[in-house]
């Protein structure tokens, strides 16, 4: 099915295997919350299932990284887009993000920590998370995606690094007239770092765990205020680090317990990737 609506929708971008599982859950979640936006899906894979996206689009050349999502952006068919990671949930319904764009070309949220990257950006200018955006089809939008695309390719190559398309994404707005708004984190839950949350419900979880869902219901459990801390194999003793002295000893053992796990997984990380394949 091709998609014809100049509206509202949501776009994925997905290149290797690896990443179905976690999209497909997620799609599905946009599916449970806001059944009517259409959902189009760039991508290298075929034999999907039926039901979830209303429209595949290929995508040539895949690299299997970062830098294969941001030329899909340019290419989206509606006129106000919410791109979403893989690895994202939908929690309740976010039409509201789209009301923004009324105001705005752009809104995601701040990223949790910085790359150290060879840009020259103020110190005091943000990192934003690229993995929720809602935007609208403008010039300024398009001039500023080309940027980000120009300089991370400039980066990849000068610096062999194709971790994070984040910081070409700070120079690129830096230097843009693009509007953009900074969304609070209930909007983009991220899981890799500890964070506050409270009264109000976490509308999008970014981020891995064994069970999504489980997580959902303890985050949206209360509305009192909640501290989120990274699952196990992310959780190290820098995130104790400002605490007391008592904290920092508590940390310190945690740190002992966990850093083994943490190292064991990133020996078996590649080797989980080979066997799941990139095809």
């Amino acid at each position: 099915m091709e998609v014809t609506s100049k509206g509202r929708g949501i776009v994925y971008i997905a290149t290797g295997r690896r990443h179905l599982g976690e999209m497909l859950i997620s799609a599905r979640s946009v599916r449970r919350h806001m059944p009517d936006l259409p959902i189009v899906l760039f991508t290298d894979q075929k034999d999907l299932p039926a039901g979830v996206f209303d429209e595949v689009r290929p995508i040539a050349n895949p690299r299997h990284s970062f830098i294969d999502k941001i030329a899909p952006l340019r290419e989206t068919p509606f006129e106000r887009t919410l791109f979403l990671d893989t690895d994202t949930l939908v929690c309740a319904p976010v039409y509201d993000l789209f009301e923004l764009l009324d105001r705005f070309d752009l809104a995601l949220s701040r990223a949790p920590l910085r790359h150290d990257r060879p840009f020259v950006t103020p110190d005091c200018f943000t990192e934003l998370n690229t993995g929720v955006m809602v935007y609208r089809t403008t010039a300024a939008v398009d001039a500023l995606f080309e940027s980000w695309l120009r300089l991370y390719e400039k980066e990849v190559a000068e610096t062999g690094k194709m971790d994070s398309d984040q910081p070409a994404f700070r120079a690129a707005i830096h230097q843009s007239d693009v509007r953009f708004y900074i969304l609070p984190q209930e909007y983009n839950l991220r899981t890799v770092m500890p964070a506050a949350v409270g009264r109000y419900t976490v509308r999008i979880i970014h981020g891995r765990a064994p069970d999504m869902e489980e997580l959902e219901r303890w985050v949206n459990a209360s509305h009192r205020i909640r501290l989120f801390l990274p699952s196990v194999l992310q959780l190290t003793g820098e995130h104790f680090s400002i605490l007391s002295r008592p904290g920092r000893i508590v940390g310190g053992i945690i740190h002992a317990v966990i850093a083994p796990i943490v190292w064991l997984e990133s020996v078996l990380r590649p080797i989980k990737r080979r066997i799941l394949g990139q095809k």
